[in-house]
């Protein structure tokens, strides 16, 4: 695959709500009103149109990665891609430079690479990360904020996984405890957003706690860097016999840390495809997983749906066994806002895949020129 032109673009679609991720030492993070992110649009010799999202959030908050950083970072390494050829999607990631880190930027040219590939060999994108044509399954993630009211109303919906937000908090404890105890069949989760702190003898009491309810899961409960405590914690659960099971997010970026935590017997990992830096990692991930016999799922980062095409792309591997984050985007962002002819919506608790080649969504470009802040197009000299 060639690139001749490169476009890349500020966005900022706006959000129906703005989303919370949890608080840290009491500081509250939310995304939103507007869900600025960097778009890239491929123009390839064969005159496909591929496209990635550089989906970094507008303060790192998340991660160390930021949506004017990552732009200002474009300016410098966008014109290294154009001109070239490339035959795998570490090769355009390479042709970047010498990058220590920066994933999620990483990733969306690594997508990107997948995307206009798909295409010029006339198949569904899943057929090039390992997955196979079948419905997705997924659940639905519900801010800290919600009710017991709310979240009764998702179950009611038909979603068999329900993911909350939670903190360090007894009042959450208690909410938690009283929808497990209401729908004992349903897959009920939480998700702590590192917002634990493993020295906290209050924090690992709640902990505790959340364990005992035998939730699906409780996902990334201590600091992001912190795998050693967050295997101390699940082995701890083990020996006293706690059906509590932890599930790393933040934590895994790359296949060392998911091998500390395989080894270290965490048995439930989250890939995000950006987080990872991209498709082809996040298979890599997901096949060694699934040789342990760690069941692992898809998380999401707020994208469009040209973008959230990939992770349902993604979530269709055998390895992924359980209902993934990806509950369609029509829920998210504002009508009008998500740069596609036809947003991706689910079908009760499952997405449909689309037997066509490339991503299966049609990029609109007069809603994407709409929500562009401001716009940089790279061609070779």
């Amino acid at each position: 695959m060639k690139i001749e032109q490169l476009e890349v673009r500020y966005i900022i679609p706006k959000l129906i709500n703005p989303f919370p991720l949890g608080e840290v030492n009491g500081k509250p993070r939310i995304v939103g009103p507007a869900r600025d992110m960097i778009a890239l649009q491929a123009q390839t010799t064969e005159g496909y149109l591929g496209w990635g999202t550089i989906d970094t959030l507008p303060f790192p908050f998340y991660n160390p990665e930021w949506t004017e950083g990552a732009w200002e970072l474009l300016q410098r390494v966008g014109p290294n891609v154009v001109g070239v050829e490339f035959f795998d999607p570490q090769e355009i990631v390479d042709a970047l430079g010498p990058i220590v880190g920066h994933n999620i930027f990483k990733a969306g040219f690594a997508n990107l690479f997948f995307d206009a590939s798909a295409q010029i060999n006339g198949v569904p994108l899943y057929s090039l990360v390992g997955g196979s044509r079948r419905p997705v399954e997924v659940g639905i993630s519900i801010p800290k904020s919600a009710s017991q009211d709310d979240i009764r109303k998702q179950i009611a919906q038909g979603f068999r996984r329900i993911k909350v937000k939670v903190g360090p908090l007894q009042d959450d404890l208690e909410k938690i405890a009283l929808i497990r105890n209401a729908n004992p069949d349903v897959m009920l989760m939480v998700d702590a957003n590192s917002s634990f702190d493993h020295g906290n003898p209050e924090h690992m009491r709640l902990l505790r706690k959340f364990a005992e309810l035998d939730l699906l899961m409780i996902e990334q409960p201590l600091a992001p860097d912190d795998i050693r405590h967050h295997i101390a914690l699940q082995q701890k659960f083990d020996r006293e016999g706690i059906p509590g099971r932890v599930c790393l997010d933040e934590s895994i970026e790359t296949l060392d840390q998911l091998e500390q935590a395989i080894e270290g017997g965490i048995p439930i990992i989250n890939i995000k495809i950006a987080r990872v830096g991209g498709l082809h990692v996040a298979k890599q991930m997901i096949d060694r997983a699934q040789s342990e016999g760690v069941a692992t799922w898809i998380g999401g980062m707020l994208e469009p749906t040209p973008s959230k095409a990939h992770s349902l792309a993604m979530a269709t591997h055998p390895g992924v066994t359980l209902p993934s984050d990806i509950s369609g985007t029509k829920a998210y962002f504002v009508e009008g806002d998500d740069p596609v002819t036809e947003p991706m919506e689910r079908e009760g608790a499952v997405i449909k895949i689309r037997e066509v080649p490339g991503r299966g969504w049609d990029i609109d470009q007069v809603k994407l020129k709409e929500i562009t802040a401001k716009q940089v197009v790279f061609e070779k000299k």
